[in-house]
Parts: C-alpha cells; sequence; structure tokens
C-alpha cells in the first residue's frame, strides 16, 4: 500500500455500478440543490474497466479556447475593483487539521509558495524523465486524450477523487450544441512522459459530466464559448484489478470562493494569489512532457463574469490543468527564524479554460471556483458554488468512485 501524508488508504476491490443516464432538466430537478443542475455524457455510463488502453496517436487537435489579448486587457482594467465576497473554503480530503489554510500569502498580503525541490514520495523509477513526474504530487496529473468525431484530440486533467479526474468542460463537450456536443473515447495517461504514456500506463475514462448551461449554451461569458463562468467538467476513470487511480497514486484536494486570493497594497490592491499551473502544452516539448507554471494569479469579476488569470507560456493541450495553491513538499522550518503559515497542500481553485488568440501574448484563463450568479448554494462537503455543485452531482451519483 503507498502511504500518502495526511492519508490513510485501504485498498480494496472496487465494484463498478453502471450509472443511470440522467442529464438536461431531469438531472436538474433530480440533484440536490437550486438552480440549473449539471448533466452526464448519454455516450457513457461508468467506464468499462481494461487492462491498459494504448494512447492514441496524432495528428492531435487543440480544443483550447482562445480570447483576444483586448479581453485580457479588459480583464486587468476590472482587477483592482474586484473583491470576491463570499467565504473562502478548503476540501480536505483526509483527516481535519488546524493546518487547512493556505500558505500562499503573508501578512504583506504579496502571494508567494515556499515549497521543496524534493518530490513528496518517490515514483516507481529512478530514471531523469520519470522523476519527479512520476512522483507525487505531479503524478495525479496526466495527459488526456479523447475523440472530436474523427479526430484526436488532447488536453489535461487529475485526480480530485479516488477515481475521478477535474478537467476542463471544452475537453468533454462542443459549447452549447446540445445533446450532440458530447466528445467521446477519454484515455488519461497519468504522468505522462512519451506517446506511449508514462510509468503508470493509462486508464480509461467515461461519464463526462459538466453543466447545464454550457451544454445549451447559456454560460455566462464574456465571448460565446470563451472566457465562461463554468469551464470545468469531471470524468470518471475505470479501476485496474478493482483499483482506483486515487490509490496508487493519490489524488488533489479542491477549494472553492478564494482560498488563498487576497487583495495586495503591493500590487494596486487587485487580489491575487500564488499559482502553480500543470499542463501538456502540445506546443512545448512535443506536448508529451508535463510542464509546470509558477505565477501570481489575479481575480476579476465583470458584470455576472468571474474569472482569474495568469500569465503563462502553455498553450492548447495544458487545457483543464489543475491551477494549485501551496504545491509540492513542505520544508521543515526553523521556528526561531522562519514562520511557514499553515502547511496544507495540493488545492486546486482552478483549471486551464482559454488563452490568448495572439501567440506572443503569453496569457491564460480560469473559471472561478465558488459561487456565481448561476451556482450560488452551498453543496454540503463539497463546496459552493460551480465546484460544489459538480463535485456534489458527481460523487451522488456514483459513490464507489469518491
Amino acid at each position: 500500500m503507498t502511504a500518502f501524508p495526511g492519508r490513510r488508504f485501504a485498498v480494496s476491490r472496487i465494484v463498478v455500478i453502471a450509472v443511470p443516464i440522467i442529464c438536461g432538466d431531469a438531472l436538474a430537478q433530480a440533484s440536490a440543490g437550486k438552480g440549473p443542475g449539471t448533466a452526464e455524457s448519454p455516450k457513457s455510463s461508468a467506464p468499462a474497466a481494461t487492462g491498459n488502453p494504448t494512447p492514441p496517436r496524432g495528428p492531435y487537435r487543440s480544443v483550447l479556447p482562445l480570447a483576444a489579448p483586448k479581453i485580457f486587457e479588459d480583464a486587468e482594467k476590472a482587477a483592482p475593483n474586484s473583491v470576491p465576497s463570499a467565504e473562502p473554503a478548503l476540501k480536505e480530503e483526509s483527516e481535519s487539521s488546524p493546518g487547512a489554510a493556505p500558505s500562499a500569502y503573508g501578512a504583506s498580503t504579496a502571494p508567494y509558495t515556499t515549497a521543496r525541490v524534493a518530490v513528496q514520495t518517490l515514483g516507481n523509477s529512478t530514471t531523469a524523465a520519470n522523476t519527479p513526474v512520476a512522483s507525487f504530487p505531479y503524478r495525479a496529473t496526466g495527459k488526456l486524450y479523447f475523440k472530436v468525431g474523427a479526430e484526436v484530440a488532447v488536453c489535461t486533467a487529475s485526480l480530485v477523487k479516488p477515481g475521478v479526474l477535474i478537467t476542463a468542460a471544452h475537453c468533454v463537450f462542443d459549447f452549447g450544441k446540445g445533446s450532440k456536443g458530447w466528445y467521446s473515447g477519454w484515455v488519461w495517461c497519468p504522468a505522462n512522459t512519451s506517446a506511449d504514456g508514462g510509468a503508470y500506463g493509462c486508464y480509461s475514462a467515461g461519464s463526462a459530466r459538466t453543466f447545464a448551461t454550457y451544454i445549451d449554451g447559456t454560460d455566462v461569458c464574456a465571448q460565446r464559448g470563451v472566457v465562461c463562468n463554468d469551464d470545468i467538467a469531471t470524468l470518471l476513470v475505470a479501476p485496474k484489478n478493482g483499483v482506483l487511480a486515487g490509490k496508487v497514486l493519490g489524488w488533489y484536494r479542491h477549494g472553492w470562493n478564494d482560498p488563498s486570493y487576497k487583495p495586495s497594497p503591493l500590487l494596486g490592491n487587485v487580489t491575487v494569489l500564488q499559482i502553480t499551473q500543470l499542463g501538456y502544452s502540445s506546443a512545448l516539448d512535443g506536448g508529451y512532457q508535463m510542464e509546470r507554471t509558477d505565477a501570481v494569479g489575479w481575480y476579476y469579476a465583470s458584470g455576472n463574469l468571474k474569472n482569474t488569470q495568469i500569465g503563462s507560456a502553455q498553450a492548447g493541450g495544458s487545457s483543464g490543468g489543475p491551477w494549485l495553491i501551496n504545491f509540492g513538499t513542505p520544508p521543515v522550518f526553523d521556528p526561531a527564524s522562519s514562520s511557514p503559515g499553515a502547511s496544507s497542500r495540493q488545492f486546486i481553485v482552478g483549471v486551464t479554460s482559454y488563452g490568448s488568440s495572439s501567440i506572443d501574448f503569453n496569457r491564460q484563463g480560469a473559471s472561478y471556483f465558488g459561487r456565481n450568479s448561476q451556482y450560488n448554494e452551498t453543496y454540503g462537503s463539497y463546496g459552493s458554488g460551480n465546484i460544489g455543485r459538480l463535485m456534489s452531482d458527481t460523487c451522488t451519483a456514483n459513490p464507489t468512485y469518491c
């Protein structure tokens, strides 16, 4: 059994239960909470378990939505007056801990993340190509392949529960296309390092779920299908030999309503946070190597739209990659000469949703995890707003994967 700090795993045989097909308004009425619901792909119930699916060969298509530089510049102008108002929270996947508050900012409110470069849990290889990508916390992220018609497309996805991936809605669905918008044939390769996958092989995925508003095209967006409130989705990952992927690889936690977002006097009172972005960008290293971007992100709201943006050189293929706070292995601090803040790690607060249409305008954005005009409720321990609704619907329908 592989151990992860702060988590206790009992590896047991998982019984895969076929998920009833519920979509559109029927699911919205059946799900807990108010407002529009989420919908599950009618093309797939729980994914069929396979020994080790093979990554499909290219050429590969990018589905990353692209926004004009002016949209990013408008966000800059709106950012100083954009202050999140909901109560921030983090979803702890293990025992309750006083270290749940983030350490992504200090008393000066200037965002930062301090983490040891050394990996937290050694993977199953000591080769350069697999270190540290085959170790936790990196290996909970992987390259996602899927079919868009006859073409093969690529994104990035990460484990947020033992058998649940989180990615971007545009990696599972074509915005506003109704029942005809679902993609298919998802294969997820954690810690991918080559065209053949990575040290842990690949997994079949299915039962894509995203928001009814994204499906019917009524989501709040700066332009149709680009820079939207709810570009978030989940997928189920089929177990291997009865064991869910997260029991082998570990998984991340999720936060909502601006955990670690702080107004910074040093940056013109813009609400900012320190983000680590992971992704498999097709423009970098052929798209087969995991890329890491560390940046200060800024929150902005414009009317009913809420987003977070960062500077990043990643591009197509990075879609759906996690935006994490407090990423890495916490160092041992000397209390006489340093202050660590809290030490809770690996919280996702967004996924890569869009990039710039101008190659040299290196920016990317993410839908804000939390309350918005469409999802303004709390869904028990799953959280508030869009991410709370998505995780609640996913886990209620598929408890053995959560």
